[in-house]
């Protein structure tokens, strides 16, 4: 294997797992065992918070997810670090399923990684402002928009596409804000670490 090759097998090392693991999730038919579902969280099956994230309706929605998380990859892949990636991920993940569980009483169920995409969009808009900001602006607003309009009027039809059920907007809502936090605490650590602190000699 060249140097070249090499360094994109690790580029995309990361979303080749995770694509990996949802394919191998939905082969095994684990969504009854680990979706989000308020019921059983409420009676102790906490794992369902985060796990719920990994599990499809069917094969057309995870394929649906996976075009979704590949095209994300190539926009923003190499803007943040595997490591940061991963722990935004798993934060993400583990905010959509408290998010649904503390604000929206009314869902009873849900799964799919698509919120989680939300997220990672979000991040990655975030991390490309200084370099190029007038790009990662342009498509967060688009994003924000697209959000706003699915939680007011319902989701858009290219949403739906290839979907095996209902597409929940308020989850994405969930997904973007918990990235957004994640990156601003990111930011709010590094300022601290960097800033010279009083007594410092």
């Amino acid at each position: 294997m060249n140097v070249r090759a090499a360094a994109l097998l690790r580029c995309c090392a990361l979303p080749l797992q995770l694509s990996l693991l949802c394919a191998l999730l939905q082969a095994l038919h684990a969504a009854p065992l680990l979706r989000y579902q308020r019921g059983a969280i409420l009676h102790g099956q906490y794992w369902r918070l985060l796990t719920g994230n990994f599990v499809h309706l069917g094969w057309g929605h995870l394929a649906h997810d996976l075009v979704g998380l590949w095209l994300i990859w190539a926009l923003f892949g190499r803007a943040l670090s595997t490591r940061t990636w991963l722990a935004l991920l798993l934060w993400d993940g583990l905010a959509i399923g408290l998010g649904l569980l503390a604000c929206s009483p009314s869902v009873h169920w849900y799964v799919g990684i698509s919120a989680i995409l939300y997220g990672l969009f979000t991040a990655g808009c975030l991390a490309s402002l200084r370099a190029r900001p007038w790009y990662a602006g342009l498509l967060l607003a688009g994003m924000l928009a697209l959000i706003a309009w699915g939680n007011l009027h319902g989701p858009l039809a290219a949403e739906d596409w290839g979907m095996d059920g209902p597409v929940l907007p308020i989850a994405h809502l969930y997904g973007a804000t918990g990235a957004a936090l994640f990156m601003l605490a990111r930011w709010s650590w590094g300022n601290w670490r960097t800033a010279p602190h009083a007594g410092a000699r």
